[in-house]
């Protein structure tokens, strides 16, 4: 008897699959995958951990199935998609790109059109060391002849990341063909200023604080369009962009750091040094400004 309740109990352990980062167990049929059509209703229906656990299960039984191994990934991505910044986060994205990438090598067809296009995310959320292999595969994704709404700005994000403006650039004009909102054109603006073209960024600087929007996307063009001008140099428009930073957030240390650099062109050392104490006042940890007045001018 001991013996025949020992088995039993293996042959049950047998049967328990672990759902990979979370803690909990799910028990399967030993060798039978879960329909791919239940799998596909979770996935649709936005049940991103009930998709990745079941894709789990069968890859025990169809470990180079692309139709699990796609959905593993999709659904560790997505999951990871509605997580706060930490390492749970980052290791839902990982999982997301080993599978993802083990469903292209498995050369068998992949279920969905966006599994290039998530991997591209996936790679861009990894960080610096990855932005050329997240523009590769979001090229892959569209040359494939599938495009998302954000597909050309991530792949615009990405090439400017990488330092390759020309290919930002067009990323992102193509990427304005659909959406001018203020956040998309200020980083449309940056990269064209990187690009070398300071006269089309102050188009869409001008267009992005005229639409108006949030307060921190207004902040960022009046610095950008500010230190436009500055450069030229038409300092007293310079000057006034920084100043209306300041009507908008009285206690903003980058804009009289800003102020102190037009002051520092204009020739008054005094004016300028005051503006960086002010910056200092504020914010005591603002290193320009510090640096500034270790200076001597």
């Amino acid at each position: 008897m001991l013996l025949a309740a020992a088995a039993l109990c293996v042959l049950a352990v047998l049967a328990i699959v672990k759902i990979g980062g979370q803690g909990g167990f799910r028990t399967a049929a030993a060798g039978k995958p879960v329909a791919k059509r239940e799998i596909l209703g979770d996935f649709t229906g936005r049940r991103w951990e009930e998709a990745r656990s079941k894709s789990e299960i069968s890859l025990a039984a169809s470990p180079l199935d692309p139709f699990y191994l796609s959905f593993r990934g999709l659904g560790a991505f997505y999951a990871a998609s509605e997580l706060p910044e930490g390492e749970g986060r980052l290791a839902l994205i990982d999982e997301s790109i080993a599978f993802l990438r083990k469903a292209i090598a498995s050369g068998g067809k992949i279920p969905l059109p966006q599994v290039h296009y998530v991997l591209a995310k996936a790679y861009y959320e990894k960080g610096e060391h990855y932005f050329d292999e997240s523009a590769e595969f979001m090229e892959s994704a569209i040359a494939s002849g599938y495009s998302a709404k954000d597909s050309q700005e991530f792949l615009a994000l990405a090439y400017s990341r990488l330092g390759d403006h020309p290919k930002a650039v067009r990323s992102f004009e193509a990427a304005l063909a659909a959406d001018r909102s203020a956040p998309l054109l200020i980083a449309a603006a940056k990269s064209l200023i990187d690009a070398g073209t300071p006269v089309k960024a102050e188009a869409l600087l001008l267009e992005a604080i005229a639409a108006g929007g949030d307060d921190v996307s207004a902040e960022s063009g009046r610095f950008l369009l500010g230190d436009i001008y500055r450069a030229r140099p038409e300092l007293d428009r310079a000057a006034e962009q920084y100043s209306l930073v300041l009507e908008k957030n009285p206690e903003s240390a980058e804009a009289y750091y800003r102020i102190g650099l037009v002051w520092q062109a204009k020739g008054d050392a005094i004016k300028a040094r005051a503006a960086w104490r002010k910056a200092v006042s504020i914010d005591p940890m603002h290193g320009a400004s510090r640096q500034k007045l270790s200076e001597k001018l």
